[in-house]
């Protein structure tokens, strides 16, 4: 999916540019229209280069070291006014180990022997990362691909201004 984010614009996406642009409908593009239709695609290219980048070096790492922040407080939160003095478990910690002890007595004992290898296998720098890094990945992979979607439908309307504008003109000089 990220891949297609440093791709230029479809070939379909080109053809219906050139077909907007194409103001007399000759089917072939003047000098002056194939310059308008090089700056919307090139203006469109640059914004794509533009978002990419800033999304992707400053809003994704904002964004989740914000998200991580806020949920550890609230969790730290709930933790201190939830523990039970007798366990010294908060009912988040408690309703997990009764998941666990479910998980256990439901899986047969081969699959918990792998899966305690492979718990003890992760190191715990890499599991303390992993919000982060699920959190980047979502915002990447989903937040990022509408907003460019959102960049070309910008660009062809301003293409489709530029025909009206251009048509109108044409009236003013035949009226």
């Amino acid at each position: 999916l990220l891949l297609c984010i440093w791709q230029p614009a479809s070939k379909k996406y080109v053809v219906k540019i050139f077909k907007v642009l194409d103001v007399n409908h000759s089917g072939k593009l003047t000098k002056e229209e194939f310059g308008e239709v090089m700056k919307v695609l090139y203006s469109q290219v640059f914004m794509r280069i533009v978002l990419q980048w800033s999304f992707t070096l400053m809003l994704v790492p904002l964004i989740s070291t914000c998200v991580i922040k806020y949920t550890v407080m609230l969790y730290s939160m709930l933790h201190e006014s939830t523990k039970n003095s007798h366990d010294n478990l908060d009912p988040m910690q408690r309703l997990l180990c009764k998941l666990w002890a479910a998980f256990l007595y439901a899986t047969p004992q081969s699959i918990d022997k792998i899966n305690g290898l492979a718990w003890n296998a992760v190191p715990k720098e890499i599991l303390k990362h992993m919000p982060f890094t699920i959190l980047t990945f979502a915002q990447t992979s989903i937040a990022l691909p509408y907003l460019l979607d959102i960049v070309e439908d910008f660009f062809m309307q301003e293409a489709e201004i530029k025909v009206v504008k251009y048509e109108r003109g044409l009236k003013l000089k035949e009226g």
